[in-house]
């Protein structure tokens, strides 16, 4: 949903507006951000990955040529609606096909948003291993823009020793379920910029707008300037009131814009400190080498020395409320409701002994077609029958116009940043964290009656253990809409749904599918018509064979051993080094 602001951005930019081309190479290079060397998924060689950067109005076409080798990939834009351009959102079997390894595939879509994002792989886990950047849509009519002597991006993100292909088939393996519960795999460190020990020069007497994403796929962090406060002046690229804080918590995929003044006078440098919540770790899972946090600096003057860093953030109980951040529009809840969606969020044990997330006791499974191609070929009279889309998709057809609140309750006692692609929504209410052994609080039946007069709008919302949340939105961007956990294990764990937005509408849009499109499909036997399993024709209505269980490695039996194990490819337990397993042959330990 556009803002008044936004719209006449727009009109403004309508005639200068330009078209930025990316060329990438998606590759294999090395990294050692916190002195440790491993494998990275880069660009044109280069690790970090760059920064997309544009203004509202602009074309941004990003060529990708995959270069891996071994790996597919795809690229989402997230936080980037795209109306009117769903074929270019990036989920792999969702929006589009994957990109095999030697093929090429072509973005190309409008920025009709300002504001902080990024973008990152959706496929994999690869964005684990590296594949994430900022992206930037500046504003030459955004409400602080005149006050702003300088605009600093600045990143944090949790750091992996472990490759993500490895880390995955672990954490989805019975013997992680059997060791340690299903429990996800801790990171080794906490990066600023991809790095650790970040110089960030200062002049005095300025004001810097500093934009701070969180690329990280597990943890939430903690964000501080030693001895300055920020001004919170953007949510997930939803202008705010200004508000004043000493401490920023992000969840993972979550973004703020915030305003520092710097001091007066450049007698001394300062600290800028990330430290991750470790609150979302399991017991007895926790890495003996974690670096929680991580130190930048604000460098005033480089001749003086730097303050120590401190060994620990003090964190502040009221950083995690965000209901705090009231849109500068003050858009009043949207209404009436025409829709109530309710969803129970769990993770359980399956069949297989693996720990399922799941909405609804549903835990997704890629469909045979994307779900876009689905919806694009179907015949009119079957494209709003939710069962064309697969059962195990967690489909939900919407229809145009209606409002919508997901009723979310967490019966897990893990916290979770949930992400909806295409919108930014209300949040009309939520619950802190309930009871540590359950059951889950319960949504107030007077919930919506109780609604602030002008709800906090975002894109990814932290919903605590065993609590709840109420988000509201619109249905007016016909295509495929995404709602998942962000914690990235967790997409692979199965929680994540699709909804099916105004499926004939979009059928009406002539959306146009690009040749680099269609040739990957083409090149690894992805059919891109029919339901979801490939069956058109008469059998739209066929799904036999869908599959019920996701596909499981077999992790070969335990060798119990102080030394290193002598089975060739052989890897520790993550978590318990003494503990080894044979690796699945089509997984190497070296990349490069």
């Amino acid at each position: 949903m556009l803002s008044r602001i936004t719209l006449l951005a727009l009109q403004v930019l309508a005639i200068s507006a330009k078209t930025i081309t990316y060329n990438w190479d998606v590759d294999w290079v090395s990294a050692s951000p916190d002195g440790f060397l491993r494998p990275a998924v880069g660009i044109n060689g280069q690790w970090p990955c760059p920064s997309i950067m544009a203004d509202v109005g602009d074309r941004v076409v990003v060529k990708v040529h995959n270069c891996l080798v071994n790996e597919t990939t795809a690229i989402h834009f997230h936080g980037i609606f795209q109306q009117g351009s769903n074929q270019m959102d990036g989920p792999a079997m969702v929006t589009q096909c994957p990109i095999p390894p030697g093929e090429s595939f072509t973005y190309d879509f409008m920025i009709k948003q300002t504001g902080t994002y990024w973008w990152h792989a959706h496929v994999g886990g690869q964005y684990l291993d590296g594949l994430r950047g900022p992206l930037i849509i500046h504003d030459p009519e955004a409400p602080f823009v005149k006050e702003i002597d300088e605009e600093i991006v600045l990143t944090v993100s949790d750091w992996y020793h472990e490759q993500a292909p490895y880390l995955i088939q672990y954490f989805q393996s019975g013997l992680n379920e059997d060791l340690h519960g299903g429990s996800e795999p801790v990171p080794n460190a906490t990066l600023i910029n991809e790095a650790q020990n970040v110089h960030f020069p200062i002049k005095p007497n300025k004001s810097y707008l500093f934009r701070v994403i969180n690329m990280g796929g597990f943890a939430a962090q903690y964000l501080q300037f030693g001895e300055h406060d920020m001004d919170v002046v953007e949510v997930d690229g939803v202008y705010t009131k200004r508000h004043r804080v000493s401490q920023l918590f992000v969840a993972a995929a979550q973004r703020y814009s915030v305003i520092v003044k710097s001091k007066r006078n450049a007698t001394q440098n300062f600290a800028i400190t990330a430290s991750m919540n470790e609150d979302m770790f399991d017991e007895g899972v926790i890495p003996v080498n974690l670096n929680p946090l991580v130190t930048g600096w604000l460098v005033y003057d480089e001749t003086k020395p730097l303050p120590p860093s401190p060994p620990a953030i003090n964190y502040d109980g009221k950083s995690q409320n965000d209901i705090k951040f009231i849109p500068l529009d003050m858009q009043k809840p949207l209404g009436p409701v025409t829709k109530q969606i309710p969803l129970n969020v769990n993770f359980s044990q399956n069949v297989q002994n693996q720990n399922r997330g799941s909405f609804n006791n549903i835990s997704f499974i890629a469909p045979k077609v994307p779900t876009l191609y689905t919806a694009l070929s179907a015949p009119a009279e079957l494209v709003n029958n939710p069962l064309i889309y697969g059962n195990n998709t967690n489909p939900i057809v919407l229809k145009m116009g209606e409002v919508v609140d997901l009723l979310i309750t967490n019966y897990d006692g893990g916290a979770h940043p949930f992400h909806l692609h295409g919108h930014s929504f209300q949040v009309i209410a939520r619950s802190g964290a309930g009871p540590d052994n359950g059951p889950p609080l319960t949504i107030p039946k007077n919930y919506s009656k109780n609604a602030p007069d002008a709800p906090l709008r975002r894109d990814t919302i932290l919903i605590y253990g065993n609590g709840y949340a109420v988000i509201r939105f619109k249905v007016d961007n016909p295509g495929i809409t995404l709602f998942h956990c962000h914690i990235e294990w967790h997409v692979e764990a199965g929680l994540t749904m699709v909804f099916i937005e105004a499926p004939t509408e979009l059928q009406k849009l002539g959306l146009v599918i690009p040749d680099s499109h269609k040739d990957v499909c083409n090149k690894q036997g992805i059919h891109m018509k029919g339901n979801a399993m490939g069956r058109s024709g008469g059998s739209w209505l066929d799904l036999t064979g869908t599959p019920t269980l996701p596909d499981i490695d077999d992790w070969g039996a335990l060798i119990e051993s102080a030394q290193p194990t002598t089975v060739p490819g052989a890897n520790p337990d993550p978590v318990n080094p003494k503990v080894r397993r044979s690796r699945v042959a089509r997984f190497t330990d070296s990349w490069v």
